[in-house]
């Protein structure tokens, strides 16, 4: 470890940070940084959540069927896991900004190619059934150069970050895209005057411009001039000092996907509601969850700075308590309460489980852990629902069973498991 005080490379996890841990380091450009990252994966955020309002009705005047939808993001998902692993990889060796890059210029032509198709297919030019694969591959442009921006974005922080600041800064990256996620479909619906897929090109024409905005003012980080002729070597799927982490994640997406195909489900059956009430409970309940992760991530995780580790512990421990409250519950006030717990939680766990992988693995291989903790994990959205509205047609409480016998599961593994307890800052 060189002396204190030595000018070293930013690197994540070692003294090489301490030209940002000394107190007369310049701070300014390093929060500067962030923020412009953090502003253009909103972009991202709030084009993935005006998708998923606008591709519903789109496809009825298409004709597709709701199972088709559900393949077409499921088929994405599918190919993500792979692909993700790969560009975090290639970040480690080209550097973090240019795969930034690609992954919002590949984001942005997948939405476009995507309202194209579908004003296609609502022009009846194109049978349902030739639009419907034409779609996929549209959505599948994402998952082949998009994946890339998640785990190059959080690499680049954990390149730019102390161990005692990683973990606040990775929550960055996962808040960025909650924010953007929340206030998406308020944006939809007010550009649902001009046209219904005036959003897709809105979120297309931002990702263009983020890309554009990175490339000039998002600084690389040097070392990677030496890394891009040294390729790290390949990181396995299932690498020892990531594995416990990688479950938390996979169980953290299984359950949030779960919970949102489900919830409208159960809270008509539940509570007897109809249709119309139903949207608009349901809907105040998805704005309760981002809401309360958002807080997590921007006001507690900032404000307190605690431990990966505690993060994981006390947001494995709120999932299992707002499953358990929604199980439980039997009039309307307990469910916005056992969703804020749930947004809480996954808004904690989520950085936690990222930081703890950040920090169990070396400064080469800070792209590559995130590839895999963002691609793997994407299983879950894949599997959980899946596996969640096959189990609601024998009972109603059946999925949130599940995912609270699940998280009790998971909460044994961060408290016992030696990996996670060896996770210092």
């Amino acid at each position: 470890m060189p002396p204190t005080g030595t000018p070293t490379d930013v690197r994540s996890g070692s003294a090489s940070h301490e030209r940002w841990s000394r107190p007369d380091a310049p701070r300014s450009p390093f929060r500067r940084d962030f923020a412009l990252l953090f502003v253009c994966l909103v972009s991202v955020g709030m084009g993935q959540s005006m998708l998923f309002s606008i591709l519903p009705p789109a496809s009825r005047e298409i004709g597709i069927t709701p199972f088709q939808v559900s393949m077409i993001f499921a088929t994405s998902a599918s190919l993500w896991v792979f692909v993700s692993p790969a560009w975090g990889r290639r970040s480690d060796r080209a550097g973090r900004r240019q795969v930034i890059i690609i992954g919002l210029l590949g984001y942005a032509l997948s939405m476009s190619l995507l309202a194209l198709v579908i004003d296609v297919g609502r022009n009846h030019l194109l049978p349902g059934v030739a639009v419907f694969p034409m779609m996929i591959a549209a959505r599948c442009v994402f998952a082949l150069l998009g994946s890339g921006t998640g785990p190059a974005s959080q690499a680049y922080i954990a390149d730019r970050t102390t161990r005692t600041e990683r973990t606040a800064g990775v929550a960055l990256v996962s808040a960025a895209m909650g924010l953007g996620e929340t206030i998406g479909p308020g944006v939809g619906a007010a550009l649902a005057v001009v046209g219904l897929l005036a959003p897709l090109y809105l979120s297309s024409a931002l990702a263009v411009l983020s890309a554009v905005t990175i490339f000039f003012f998002l600084p690389e980080e040097e070392h990677h001039a030496q890394t891009q002729r040294e390729a790290p070597r390949r990181m396995r799927v299932l690498d020892r000092r990531i594995r416990p982490f990688l479950a938390v994640s996979t169980a953290l997406q299984s359950a949030r996907g779960t919970t949102v195909v489900c919830l409208a489900f159960y809270l008509q059956d539940e509570l007897g509601l109809d249709a119309e009430r139903t949207a608009q409970i349901a809907g105040l309940g998805f704005v309760t969850l981002a809401v309360a992760g958002l807080l997590a991530q921007l006001v507690i995780v900032q404000r307190f700075r605690p431990s990966a580790r505690s993060l994981m512990r006390s947001g494995v421990a709120l999932m299992l308590a707002a499953f358990l409250l929604l199980i439980l519950g039997t009039n309307l006030p307990v469910f916005p309460g056992g969703l804020a717990l749930l947004g809480i939680g996954m808004g904690l766990v989520r950085p936690g489980s990222a930081a703890a992988a950040s920090l169990s693995v070396e400064a080469s291989e800070q792209g590559s852990a995130a590839g895999i903790l963002g691609g793997v994990s994407v299983a879950g959205n894949v599997v959980g629902p899946l596996i969640g509205t096959s189990l609601y047609g024998l009972s109603h409480k059946a999925p949130f069973l599940v995912n609270a016998a699940m998280q009790a599961v998971v909460l044994i593994v961060v408290v016992t498991n030696r990996r996670v307890r060896q996770v210092r800052a």
